[in-house]
């Protein structure tokens, strides 16, 4: 007998799936040795491989690399063969293997140290468990232990096993007993090619199950090389060659969106992009729908919140201003299960409950939201974001947990506008950054379509700094600065530091201004802002002293104003760049700074303006004396938000001029 599967058991059981592939991510993959297995040759070129080819002087190589997986007897392996090549390698012979006990345990660990000679040295001291950290329902472990004798010139190998405890779904096993009319997708196996040292050689191999679909999607794979069937169709091979460490630069894309990796799922339905999203899409709409309802009781509120005679925007503002006031349990610090059975808080069932309850868990304010905005007349839906921090949406890769944020759409005449009510602090109108420019599906349960959520501007991320100073006879430099936070900025300090208390955002602040300055400076917070309210600026006074600032010859005082470094400048110190340069969102720098000269001092020479405008950004400073006072602004805007390495010169270029124009000295004579 054949069974119809509803969608809902399908996504469940692809949600079993995806924990499944998670455990072995964290798990990694292994070596399918037994303790009794053979090691593998090691040649007289390996033991004589002397130096990375791409990074001359690299402490250590990776000669080869091997995963197996095995889906259909629910194992995975890895085997690693590393060459020592100095004394600053010798870490890599302490071994740390992170895992999921619950998930994927970790079995079989074999290790051992070749010398130069070829002759070999087994492992046989003790394996550790550490706990790496800990949720209410994860715990993250690491297997670690020390191979003996590791030093330049000698190899190490290890290799370790795992087996999945999850089993995949009957549907995947039997497809044959079941009738599906929709296309889902099952995620399973994920490799991550890449490395933080040069690769020689690597091999991928993986087994499906050969009763059900497979296919895969891929990211940052050398030019032409891609996985393919075995001559047989059992199994996928990978092999690889020559790959580049994996380097960590400033201002790069998120990990999973450049480092190479492929990503195994099975389907049931049509192997088509469009037709899965827009089956997901329909049942997640069904799913929000019915927890959004249509409740009396929030109607209720609503009119007790709004009044007719408000706008749209008045409107909306207060609806978000009471999602906001819903205390969201799941951005809370974790709690000892103990305390939380304490609390005794339930489970909302609807988004009535939410406003009943006054608290609400994962994206259960943004549905209220919507609640609240169409009970007040407005077309409104909440829409499945793929975050820009975690990587770039892939179509073709069928996995719904891309889709990994919420916010909320609302219509207002010919216009769409995107809340995000369930960040603390997010202001009105505003999207925390990574929810921004990002790909998403509105699940209205109508087109259910693709959209994009806008791009962030520069003018919504601002920090405006404003000094007074006075310099003092010692060479010290010192008076007040006053900084205020606006948009992205405000809102990332005040998530930044949501869980630290008094002392430690009034440190947190106070190591920000000092990163601004000259080394040795000195910053004290005198007052600071409201940590609490979703404002659309932050506000804090400091005094500040710099000392033994400026270059002083026999009568002349050379004294650059631009006290205070742009964030990026440091960047850009490289003549070479391996990743796309990507700002999280565009900004502005705004400078002030007032001089006071001393009595025994006159002003002799002031640099000339200075003035760029490039395609992605522009600077601008001026100054100005008068009164034994030197004013000077400074200008820092940047438009741009993702570039390709090829740009990072044009880019390069406009910083060095920053940091130019930076250096350049008010001239001060000592007066006859």
């Amino acid at each position: 007998m054949r069974r119809t599967i509803n969608l809902e058991t399908l996504v469940a059981w692809a949600l079993l799936c995806m924990a499944v592939a998670g455990g072995r991510l964290y798990g990694g993959a292994g070596q399918a040795e037994t303790g009794t297995a053979e090691w593998q040759p090691i040649s007289k070129e390996e033991l004589a491989f002397n130096d990375d080819p791409t990074n001359p002087g690299a402490s250590a190589v990776i000669l080869y690399r091997e995963v197996m997986t095995d889906d259909v007897n629910s194992v995975e392996t890895q085997f690693y063969r590393i060459k020592i090549l100095t004394d600053a390698g010798r870490t890599y012979g302490d071994v740390v293997i992170p895992y999921l006990e619950k998930t994927a345990p970790i079995e079989n660990i074999r290790a051992r140290t070749v010398e130069p000679d070829g002759t070999a040295v087994e492992f046989r001291g003790e394996v550790f468990d550490k706990l790496v950290a800990k949720s209410k329902k994860i715990q993250f472990q690491a297997k670690t232990f020390t191979l003996p004798g590791v030093r330049a010139g000698c190899i190490i190998e290890y290799s370790y096993q795992l087996h999945w405890h999850q089993k995949f779904p009957d549907v995947l096993r039997h497809p044959e007993h079941y009738i599906v009319d929709r296309t889902v997708t099952f995620p399973t196996a994920r490799w991550v090619i890449s490395e933080d040292l040069f690769i020689r050689r690597a091999r991928f191999t993986m087994r499906p199950l050969h009763t059900v679909h497979v296919d895969w999607d891929t990211v940052g794979l050398p030019q032409g090389r891609q996985p393919r069937w075995q001559a047989d169709g059992s199994v996928v091979v990978l092999e690889l060659s020559d790959l580049p460490a994996y380097t960590e630069e400033p201002l790069m894309p998120p990990e999973r969106a450049i480092k190479g990796q492929v990503d195994f799922f099975y389907y049931v339905g049509l192997p088509e992009p469009s037709i899965y999203w827009r089956g997901m899409a329909k049942a997640e709409a069904a799913a929000y729908e019915k927890f959004i309802g249509h409740s009396k009781y929030i109607e209720q509120v609503v009119d007790e919140t709004v009044t007719p005679g408000d706008s749209p925007e008045a409107q909306l503002r207060k609806l978000y201003a009471r999602a906001q006031q819903i205390r969201f349990v799941s951005f809370e610090a974790p709690k000892a299960e103990e305390e939380v059975k304490h609390e005794g808080l339930r489970e909302n069932k609807n988004a009535e409950d939410v406003l009943k309850h006054g608290y609400a868990y994962v994206n259960e304010i943004d549905l209220l939201f919507v609640a609240m905005a169409r009970a007040a007349g407005f077309n409104s839906a909440p829409v499945r974001l793929s975050a820009r921090d975690a990587g770039v949406f892939r179509e073709n890769f069928m996995d719904w947990s891309q889709l990994d944020a919420m916010v909320a759409w609302v219509k207002v005449g010919n216009n769409d506008f995107y809340f995000d009510p369930a960040t603390r602090f997010c202001p009105y109108a505003l999207l925390p950054w990574n929810e921004t420019a990002a790909v998403g599906l509105r699940l209205d349960g109508v087109s259910n379509e693709f959209i994009q959520t806008p791009p962030p501007q520069s003018r919504d991320s601002v920090v405006w700094r404003k000094a007074y100073l006075r310099l003092n006879e010692d060479g010290t430099l010192e008076g007040k600065l006053y900084v205020r936070f606006t948009g992205q900025e405000s809102l990332q300090l005040r998530l930044d530091n949501r869980d630290r208390d008094e002392a430690g955002r009034r440190q947190a602040l106070e190591e920000e201004v000092k990163a601004w300055l000259p080394e040795g400076s000195t910053a004290e917070l005198n007052n600071d802002g409201n940590w609490e309210e979703a404002d659309e600026s932050f506000n804090a006074d400091f005094t500040i002293k710099i000392a033994n600032y400026g270059a002083a010859t026999r009568r002349r005082l050379l004294l650059p104003l631009a006290v205070m470094e742009s964030s990026e400048l440091q960047a850009f110190q490289s003549s070479r760049r391996v990743h796309a340069i990507f700002f999280p969102y565009p900004y502005q720098e705004l400078d002030e700074i007032t001089l006071e000269v001393p009595p025994d001092r006159r002003v002799e020479a002031l640099p000339a303006a200075r003035s760029q405008t490039m395609s992605f950004g522009s600077y601008k400073t001026t100054y100005e004396t008068a009164d034994g006072i030197v004013k000077f602004e400074r200008q820092v805007v940047m438009n741009g938000l993702f570039f390709n390495a090829e740009d990072y010169p044009q880019l390069r270029i406009f910083f060095d001029n920053v940091r130019v124009a930076d250096e350049e000295p008010v001239v001060l004579r000592k007066a006859q």
